[in-house]
């Protein structure tokens, strides 16, 4: 395999990328009518992180609409800011698309962290994405906001690779919005992008249990159910289980109605590459919950969830989990006033 292209000719120079910041940047994500919390002594950061296609983009506008209902907060998503670089658009439109993400990601990475330390030099409450591909740069942002005195949430994706890997053919193949949100052209990630933030959030899981200012962790599925909630005890102190709480939530079993999305969204990719469906179907496998159901792609191009021998196991529904998309009592599943 040859050696990767040598991109850093892209990478801006101080000045023309501070100039990008202040002119496009700052007008847009931080206007001057975005203010503090008005009674509040602590400003808020809400972090979610969920590797690519563990569905950021329809989690977040439920936290959005929650946190501007009390104050509206600066609403930063680490992918788009690749679409600031002068040269992010041709680049996506050249013979080699792939070169656009890796030769601005240099900047992107650097405009997101000088508008959270904006935000945070005006005591703006926060909203920020993350796929926490560069798990490095979500700790620091996270190191930013408890240094600051914020209150720092932080909403955990925990959704298997199996179904994230099709969320992304999913939406790219329909054109969803999700495939180009923030404004961004519709674009297919690649798989080692995939793979390297599904690592990079259970790397950033493993360092929120050993830090001391994370105040709340909300683990979450697809559908915006809460599978675990932990906040700090009166020693200032997490419990530590965020970890293995995003190992259990990959491993489970998925329930009827993930398994209902997943036939019907496999249906539809394998009527434009069965191949790749029949790819996707065999990672599902192990996440069936027993050894008598098993993913079937057809020549044909249909998927079904064919049942090998009848099953006596009914799998529990999820007593006891707070629903947060849609709910009126979102407010009390986060701390967000």
């Amino acid at each position: 395999m040859p050696p990767p292209p040598d991109l850093s000719h892209y990478i801006l120079s101080d000045s023309e990328s501070r100039e990008i910041f202040a002119t496009k940047i700052l007008p847009v994500d931080l206007s001057p009518s975005l203010t503090p919390h008005p009674t509040r002594s602590r400003p808020l950061a809400v972090l979610i992180v969920g590797q690519t296609g563990a569905g950021k983009t329809r989690t977040a506008p439920v936290v959005l609409n929650a946190m501007t209902r009390i104050h509206p907060p600066v609403h930063l998503i680490a992918d788009v800011y690749k679409a600031y670089h002068p040269s992010y658009l041709s680049l996506v439109e050249s013979a080699a698309p792939a070169h656009a993400s890796p030769a601005t990601s240099p900047d992107a990475r650097k405009w997101l962290a000088m508008a959270a330390a904006e935000a945070v030099s005006r005591k703006l409450d926060v909203l920020l994405e993350s796929a926490c591909r560069h798990p490095d740069d979500f700790r620091e942002l996270a190191r930013l906001f408890g240094e600051a005195g914020y209150r720092v949430e932080v909403v955990v994706m925990a959704v298997p690779a199996a179904l994230s890997r099709l969320g992304i053919l999913h939406r790219f193949y329909e054109r969803l919005p999700e495939a180009g949100s923030g404004g961004l052209p519709i674009r297919l990630t690649p798989v080692k992008v995939h793979d390297d933030s599904y690592e990079g959030l259970m790397s950033v899981a493993e360092w929120i249990d050993g830090v001391d200012y994370v105040d709340r962790v909300l683990i979450v599925r697809r559908g915006n159910m809460v599978a675990f909630a932990d906040e700090k005890a009166e020693d200032g102190k997490l419990q530590g289980k965020v970890a293995e709480g995003v190992r259990r939530e990959r491993d489970r079993p998925l329930t009827e109605e993930e398994r209902s999305v997943a036939v019907g969204d496999l249906e539809k990719l394998a009527a434009r590459d069965a191949s790749l469906a029949a790819q996707i179907a065999r990672l599902l496998e192990p996440l069936l919950g027993d050894d008598n159901h098993t993913f079937i792609v057809h020549d044909e191009s249909q998927v079904e969830k064919e049942a090998r021998s009848p099953s006596q196991a009914q799998e529990k529904k999820d007593e006891g989990s707070l629903q947060i998309n849609n709910s009126p009592s979102l407010p009390s599943t986060m701390t967000i006033f």
